[in-house]
């Protein structure tokens, strides 16, 4: 049986590159750009994999994988965040996204990430880790808060190259081949509980 195949987004051209990116998987694909819609035929004849393109990290893509991981929470989702951008893919896997890809689009990795979530049947487990210093940890909150190199340096009072160092053995330790996958693994292994914006949870910020 065919695998059906949902895309959320509102450009033609989402929908373009990712056609020729599943042709080969033989997929049938079904495309939304009304929330409305999308979550009515979600929840009337749910599909093997959702992707929602997170097109300016738009509030809309979030709540579409947020209420898709409510109705039916067996169901695979993949979102597309613009390059680099780390607060938007933690807000993806943080609504329900179980993967995330950047633009632009590389058609082998966008295959290959389908097909691998279209044939699992389980959650994924967390990676074994070598284990991250105190101030690797720190820093790793930091990047997972959108903060730059730069910024890290100025509030902890080392030098950008000390920080640049830290953010290689980071990337290093969990096996991250960019910052978007570096979200994923650190969001899978806990250790983003404390990287929370103060404003979102409508506590004061911690004093410095």
């Amino acid at each position: 049986m065919r695998k059906r195949v949902y895309l959320f987004g509102e450009k033609p051209a989402f929908w373009t590159a990712l056609e020729t990116a599943l042709k080969p998987n033989d997929a049938s694909i079904s495309h939304f750009s009304s929330k409305k819609e999308c979550l009515e035929e979600f929840a009337a004849r749910p599909c093997d994999l959702l992707i929602v393109d997170l097109d300016g990290c738009q509030v809309e893509g979030l709540e579409v994988l947020a209420d898709a991981r409510r109705i039916a929470p067996w169901v695979w989702s993949l979102a597309i965040v613009e390059p680099a951008g780390v607060p938007c893919a933690v807000k993806a896997i943080k609504a329900g996204a179980c993967d995330c890809l950047e633009k632009p689009l590389q058609e082998d990795r966008t295959l290959v990430t389908v097909e691998m979530l279209l044939t699992r049947t389980e959650p994924p487990t967390p990676r074994c880790r070598r284990a991250l210093t105190q101030m690797e940890i720190q820093i790793l909150q930091m990047i997972l808060a959108g903060k730059t190199s730069y910024d890290m340096a100025n509030e902890l009072h080392r030098s950008k190259r000390t920080i640049d160092v830290h953010r290689k053995n980071i990337m290093r330790k969990l096996r991250a081949c960019g910052l978007v996958d570096l979200v994923k693994r650190a969001l899978g292994m806990g250790l983003a509980a404390d990287s929370q914006d103060p404003k979102e949870t409508g506590q004061p910020p911690a004093n410095s």
